[in-house]
């Protein structure tokens, strides 16, 4: 029997409290993104007896990215419980988790499993081979000759995984039991709620980033989904009417307890809420979109679930998480659905000592903690997710087989130092052959450089044979001058090119060769602002006594840039002499 239960309410979490001197105490804990709630119980002759019911709330900002923090909050929610860090059972939950139905055929476990990571490898998000995978038989049955198999197989990124169990790890906790929310909120339904074997029973619940939809019938999971909105999603459409004037943190911690004292508003009229600039009306309205969503996926998700397993109606459905704590939404969901919608407790059923523990308070806190109490019953465990332990021999075989690695390692190492050695010896060798190859060639340096005085000197007598007026650097510097006073402001040039008629020119063309001027380049603004910059630049070139006869080769819309523009390529000759009729260059 209990001799001693406590009752408590602090700031960021609330408990209950009992204790037992009877039978072993199994500990459940489920790390949410809002709050970690913590769940135990101990079993004797008399029944299921709750000992612990916790839950200390994440500060926003603080979810599961940070594990150090996650982990001070855990061991926080065992100091405050009275407990010691030990042994504990737990869930993983979130999108990562997948569950899916296979068919196969019978056949034994081990191969049972490879067949299963096998039919998922098309149907995960993630590679199968970076994730646990395990199965529950649901169902056997015989087809014509053959014995087939209705499984339920949850695959868990080993990443996810690893997280949970790090912050397990970092609170001094040694993990028991590995399992999923789903499968522990089935065991909840089965051990508290007889009737559920018998019929079709949907259980909703809402967390506060995700809402999970999960479907049994008779007792067996067979739909499990995870939709959005969520509890968090209603709490930022009403801070969303919150005058912005403190920190967003702050303000969604305000949006919070809005949200848990109106709930959802009945019809109106409506009053204005205590202390608060925004109206029950505003809250209605900024809570509606999310609401109707909510109910559209509950619905798709039933009626998929009504035609795939040919069910007329799902009887009832039960309302789990924090956010079944809603005001009215309940009875908002019955009347969306046609269904009757009801809170599951499940600490409701079970025996404590009322003279201590006041039963209101355990209705209050009940569904938020049924992933935790689920997780705490030890059976049925019909999954698991915690890395396989190696037995003591694989240990010992394992560290006999350490020694001789080691061994090995150590005489590949030596045999390596000496290779190196010799290769050292062997590259020191080459070096040396080669500098003393390079300082023969540098012997013979001095006649090289003579030779090359010798052709410097018949090469500047040559070009002592070539006219001057080949080189005309002055006409090019004006060809360049009447370029840049003939371009507009809103033209770019990209390319200014001199060529012969045919291709353009090498230096040792003749001086008298006909020589063109090629103008590549953008011309940016509208297609009259871009037409009249074209027109300018041929219009200055006809009138230019250094140049005649321009042709626009190209011109073709540019869209490269965030302005709109022209490429555009213009040809002209060049005239030598500076004045129209005389040759050109």
């Amino acid at each position: 029997m209990l001799n001693r239960v406590q009752r408590e309410k602090e700031k960021g979490f609330i408990f209950i409290q009992g204790q037992s001197s009877m039978a072993k105490e199994t500990i459940g804990l489920d790390i949410g993104t809002h709050s970690v709630k913590l769940v135990s119980f101990t079993r004797n002759a008399q029944g299921l007896f709750l000992t612990h019911a916790r839950m200390k709330e994440i500060p926003p900002g603080k979810e599961e990215e940070d594990r150090s923090f996650l982990s001070e909050v855990v061991k926080a929610l065992f100091r405050e419980a009275g407990l010691s860090p030990g042994k504990a059972r737990l869930t993983v939950s979130g999108p990562e988790v997948t569950i899916r139905r296979l068919l196969l055929p019978s056949m034994p476990k081990a191969e049972l499993l490879e067949a299963a990571r096998w039919e998922l490898k098309e149907q995960l998000p993630f590679p199968v081979d970076s994730a646990r995978v395990d199965f529950h038989v649901s169902r056997e049955w015989v087809e014509g000759d053959s014995k087939k198999l209705d499984l339920i197989a949850v695959a868990c990124p080993v990443q996810k995984i690893n997280q949970v169990l790090a912050i397990a790890a970092k609170a001094g906790l040694a993990p028991t039991h590995l399992d999923v929310a789903p499968f522990a909120l089935w065991n909840t339904l089965l051990h508290f709620h007889e009737a559920a074997k018998e019929e079709e029973i949907a259980l909703i619940d809402l967390g506060a980033q995700r809402t999970g939809i999960y479907i049994f019938q008779k007792g067996d999971l067979q739909f499990s989904r995870e939709i959005v909105p969520a509890g968090a999603d209603l709490s930022r459409a009403i801070q969303e009417g919150i005058d912005p004037t403190e920190a967003p943190s702050l303000l969604f911690a305000r949006a919070e307890r809005i949200k848990h004292a109106i709930g959802i508003p009945v019809k109106g009229p409506y009053e204005k809420i205590e202390g608060e600039s925004i109206s029950i009306a505003k809250i209605s309205f900024l809570l509606r979109p999310l609401l109707e969503k909510l109910v559209a996926e509950i619905v798709r998700s039933l009626d998929y679930y009504k035609s795939h397993f040919a069910v007329e109606r799902v009887s009832r459905v039960f309302l789990t998480g924090g956010g079944a704590n809603m005001k009215n939404i309940a009875a908002y969901l019955s009347d969306e659905l046609h269904i009757p919608v009801e809170r599951f407790n499940p600490l409701g059923q079970v025996s404590f000592t009322p003279q201590q523990i006041q039963a209101p308070r355990v209705e209050e806190v009940g569904p938020a903690l049924a992933v935790a109490a689920g997780a705490a019953l030890s059976q049925p465990q019909r999954i698991e997710l915690l890395p396989p332990r190696e037995s003591f021999g694989t240990r010992l075989r394992r560290g006999k087989t350490l020694s001789v690695l080691a061994a090995l390692i150590v005489g590949i190492l030596f045999a390596s130092v000496v290779g190196s050695l010799n290769s050292r010896v062997t590259r020191l060798q080459k070096e040396y052959d080669t500098r003393m190859a390079q300082i023969k060639d540098l012997e013979v340096l001095p006649e090289k450089l003579a030779a090359l005085k010798v052709k410097e000197m018949q090469l500047k007598q040559d070009l002592s044979y070539f006219s001057t007026t080949q080189i005309l650097p002055g006409l090019f510097r004006e060809v360049l001058r009447e370029v840049r006073r003939l371009v507009p402001g809103n033209v770019t040039l990209t390319l200014l090119a001199v060529q012969t008629k045919s291709q353009p020119f090498p230096q040792e063309s003749p001086v008298k060769e006909a020589r063109e001027l090629q103008l590549t380049g953008l011309a940016f603004g509208s297609d009259a602002q871009c037409l009249a910059a074209l027109a300018q630049i041929i219009e200055g070139i006809e009138k230019s006594p250094r140049f005649k006869n321009a042709r626009l080769v190209a011109a073709d819309e540019n869209r490269s840039y965030t302005r709109p523009g022209v490429q555009f390529v213009l040809v002209c000759e060049i005239l030598l002499e500076g004045a129209k009729g005389k040759g050109s260059i």
